[in-house]
């Protein structure tokens, strides 16, 4: 059932090399944001003397050890594992899928933004849930993986940002 809809779903992208290539792009382009926000921010915090700093590290360190154990304890095959789709996205990982550490990482980063600048982690959390279509778009990841991604990561940074 879920093959069919990917066809569906991927179907118009699929014929037009452009739409496929954006696809590729934005995978890279939104993991890029990533790597260039978090440690960014850890940098201005430090330079800012800012007290946020210990809980910036520590807090999505915690978070992204432990989702990495459950995806490992779960391992939950990827769209192209179980379903045998063809994906936009080539990747040969196995299993690993629920949840999508892309997702919950951008989404972290984006929390742990908002703590200390909101207009920047509200920006950074939009472009999350934009990774978060790419990546179901893109055959690496179902919807629900996706989801429960982000989902961690606002109950992470909700708890460890605004109740602690």
């Amino acid at each position: 059932m879920y093959a069919e809809q990917y066809r569906r779903m991927s179907e118009p992208l699929r014929r037009d090399p452009r739409a496929k290539s954006l696809v590729l792009h934005a995978n890279s382009l939104l993991t890029a944001v990533g790597y260039i926000a978090y440690p960014l921010l850890v940098i201005l915090l430090a330079a800012t003397g800012s007290p946020l700093l210990v809980r910036a590290v520590a807090i999505p360190a915690a978070a992204f050890v432990a989702v990495s154990l459950l995806r490992r304890v779960l391992d939950a095959p990827r769209p192209y594992e179980k379903d045998g789709i063809d994906p936009i996205i080539y990747k040969d990982t196995k299993g690993r899928s629920f949840p999508s550490r892309h997702a919950f990482s951008m989404a972290m980063i984006a929390m742990t933004w908002m703590a200390w600048m909101p207009a920047v982690g509200s920006a950074l959390l939009a472009a999350s849930v934009f990774m978060a279509a790419v990546r179901v778009v893109g055959g690496v990841h179902y919807p629900k993986d996706v989801i429960a991604g982000i989902a961690v990561a606002v109950i992470c940074g909700i708890a460890g940002f605004w109740i602690a």
